[in-house]
């Protein structure tokens, strides 16, 4: 092997250490990010009703994650992926929470325009850009993320914003105990982090295909969804995700032909219904009896239904990293995106949304 091959390996695994460091931090992120939310319920001036979290990519799937956390409770939480947000209505008793890492993301702020037009209450979570610009100019409540190291990732983040949220929700009324829930949440999890022989053998099977997960509500969107996000940054490699039963009524006649570059990705819920259970199993002996590939995986079993599905993400952190190592690519940069962003121009306003 020539020293040029090493040092490219060596330059690959380096760069996995520094994807991978960033989201074994998720438990001690979770209390630190409960912290940064102190005292914000208490400057919203008018009674929360409605909260909306707009936000696209790795800071919008923590709200896709709690509502499936806090949804049985009643909470009113829904997450806006577009420029405007997604209310026909909203008025004082509607909280807007503008959020993006980098607080340049282009539909945050358009959402962010819409909201002040639109005579919502506003708060911004961010680690800087022009949604703290923003916020220091309307006076407004704002939680201001930071990187624990000058390398880390913002798709690592998703624990500060976790944390960050709980606690809000916790202190508006509406997730009571969320801050002890979360100290219990970074303790298991802590637990559930050797993953990488699991990871290593789920790599070897989606490598060199295209995988298409598939996953039960309501975990469809906060664990397929993301799971697929994760392959597409860290693998640099195309994925989609769909949720069952959908599924079965239109998509799998899709891999009557042209499957052979697919692997179909079956998230197995021990907590679901027996029929669930019964229509998962079924879906890929069905898939598989027509040729297709297919791989089922288990949502990690934990005490706290929280737990299991930040370690089920983690596991898949870690797998996309190994999919990075078998093709050669670091999983930090996506050229792409950027590439877009500099081609699409500056964003001005909502006028041009």
């Amino acid at each position: 092997m020539s020293k040029e091959i090493v040092n490219v390996e060596s330059q690959i695994r380096a760069g996995i250490e520094i994807m991978l460091s960033g989201v074994r931090g998720i438990p001690e992120h979770l209390s630190q990010g409960a912290k940064l939310a102190e005292g914000i319920a208490a400057q919203l001036k008018h009674e929360v009703k409605r909260i909306t979290l707009c936000a696209l990519g790795g800071s919008a799937f923590p709200g896709d994650l709690l509502r499936v956390i806090t949804d049985p409770l009643g909470v009113p939480l829904q997450v806006s992926r577009s420029y405007e947000v997604a209310h026909a209505r909203l008025n004082k008793n509607d909280l807007v929470i503008a959020c993006s890492f980098s607080g340049n993301t282009e539909e945050s702020l358009s959402s962010f325009d819409d909201a002040l037009k639109r005579g919502a209450q506003i708060m911004i979570i961010c680690a800087g850009g022009q949604l703290e610009k923003l916020a220091n100019q309307h006076q407004l409540p704002f939680i201001k993320l930071t990187k624990p190291t000058p390398t880390f990732q913002p798709r690592a983040a998703s624990g500060f914003f976790i944390g960050a949220l709980s606690a809000l929700l916790e202190d508006l009324g509406y997730f009571e105990g969320a801050r002890n829930r979360l100290s219990l949440v970074a303790q298991e999890l802590k637990t559930l982090m050797d993953v990488k022989e699991e990871a290593q053998k789920i790599a070897s099977e989606l490598n060199g295909s295209i995988p298409v997960f598939y996953a039960p509500p309501p975990y469809a969107e906060s664990l397929a969804r993301v799971v697929k996000i994760k392959i597409n940054e860290n693998a640099k490699s195309p994925a989609f995700w769909n949720e069952v039963p959908e599924f079965n009524h239109n998509e799998m006649v899709g891999y009557t032909r042209l499957h052979e570059s697919l692997t179909a990705v079956f998230f197995e819920d021990p907590l679901a219904k027996p029929r669930m259970q019964t229509r998962i199993n079924q879906s890929a002996q069905t898939l598989s009896d027509y040729g297709v590939k297919t791989l089922k995986v288990a949502i990690r079993p934990a005490q706290d239904r929280l737990s299991s599905l930040l370690a089920t993400l983690y596991l898949f952190d870690v797998v996309s990293c190994e999919m990075a190592l078998q093709a050669g690519v670091d999983p930090n940069p996506v050229a792409m995106v950027e590439d877009f962003k500099a081609a699409l121009g500056l964003f001005e306003s909502l006028d041009q949304a």
